[in-house]
């Protein structure tokens, strides 16, 4: 519980990503956490956070890679390889013990037609991946209370992302109102001063 408080305290997505990861990392004692956010075309997902960036910044993966497509369509925690490409972190030096790894996925809810006075339209379009990697020492297993909670946590994450969107699309909203009561004052102040440079040149004509 204190987990999934710690991920919906914010508002700001970059600081709701981030803190899933610290938190998970440290309930869990991972190696290594990261978040695959798909592009806007949804044609990759690219890295976006990572928790001890062992895995390169900027990395990119196919979404129509089997393993990327098996994480997306599951709505579970899913065992993947420590080879999948969502999870190619790079080795220490010396002798290793593969780690086990998990994936699952994370609904994105996009926000669409914000209006004012009305509850936003929202509905799942696509979504990203979480992937958690275990300590490099075949010690740990994952265990199935553990795999519920990256379950949890990844639907709280949602939540508050989808809580992140809706503020982020009422101060866009309520930009634009503020831009249009100010285009539209510029317009009646142009319009008064035409109408009395009219009136002036009117009195001067008929003296």
């Amino acid at each position: 519980r204190m987990l999934t408080h710690e991920i919906r305290s914010t508002l700001d997505r970059h600081t709701i990503q981030r803190t899933t990861l610290v938190e998970l990392g440290r309930t869990l004692d991972l190696e290594e956490c990261a978040l695959w956010m798909p592009t806007h075309r949804g044609q990759t997902l690219e890295l976006s956070h990572t928790l001890k960036n062992l895995i390169p910044m900027g990395s990119s993966v196919a979404i129509n890679l089997p393993l990327s497509m098996m994480s997306l369509r599951s709505a579970q925690a899913i065992r993947i390889p420590h080879t999948c490409p969502l999870a190619r972190i790079r080795p220490p030096v010396g002798r290793y013990v593969p780690p086990e790894v998990v994936a699952v996925r994370v609904p994105l809810l996009h926000l669409s037609d914000f209006q004012i006075n009305d509850w936003p339209d929202l509905s799942p379009k696509s979504y990203a991946v979480m992937v958690l990697i275990l300590p490099m020492d075949g010690i740990r297993k994952w265990r199935d209370h553990e795999l519920e909670l990256v379950e949890v946590v990844a639907d709280q994450v949602a939540v508050a992302l989808s809580h992140a969107a809706i503020l982020e699309g009422s101060m866009r909203a309520r930009d634009q109102l503020m831009e249009q009561n100010v285009a539209l004052d510029n317009a009646r102040q142009e319009a008064e001063t035409a109408i009395r440079a009219r009136n002036d040149f009117l009195a001067v004509m008929n003296h």
